[in-house]
């Protein structure tokens, strides 16, 4: 298993599996919308991002953003690792992490061993020094 230690000052945020959808692709007739299990997701994680920042003071970052995300998943299924943009996206419309996903230059993602019980992912949000690329 990874272990990563948080930087200080990060901002941890807890995710249940519901949290996470990799697929935002729904067509009616020739016109694509957002799927209900997309959006919903988002929302759930928009809400966490911004009770996670509330509850620890989270100052917005104005510069480059780092991420950590540990996913559990529930079982052994094949699945794509598509949750980057609604995760990023979601934690943009909390309007309290970060004010836009394109600060987010490193990110980091690994899957640790399955946990039907606590399948989620935990996202570490830090500030990267100013004169990253």
């Amino acid at each position: 298993m990874i272990t990563v230690a948080p930087p200080p000052g990060a901002l941890i945020l807890r995710l249940p599996w519901d949290a996470l959808c990799s697929d935002n692709r729904k067509y009616l007739g020739r016109q694509f919308i957002l799927s209900s299990e997309y959006r919903g997701a988002k929302n759930l994680t928009a809400a966490l991002a911004l009770k996670a920042a509330r509850e620890s003071r989270w100052q917005r970052l104005e510069g480059p953003v780092g991420l950590h995300v540990a996913i559990r998943e529930p079982d052994r299924r094949k699945r794509d690792l598509n949750w980057s943009k609604q995760v990023k996206d979601a934690i943009t419309q909390s309007e309290a992490v970060w004010w836009d996903d394109s600060q987010v230059r490193w990110e980091l993602w690994w899957f640790e061993p399955q946990d039907k019980t606590n399948a989620g992912a935990t996202v570490t949000i830090f500030a990267l020094d100013s004169n990253f690329p």
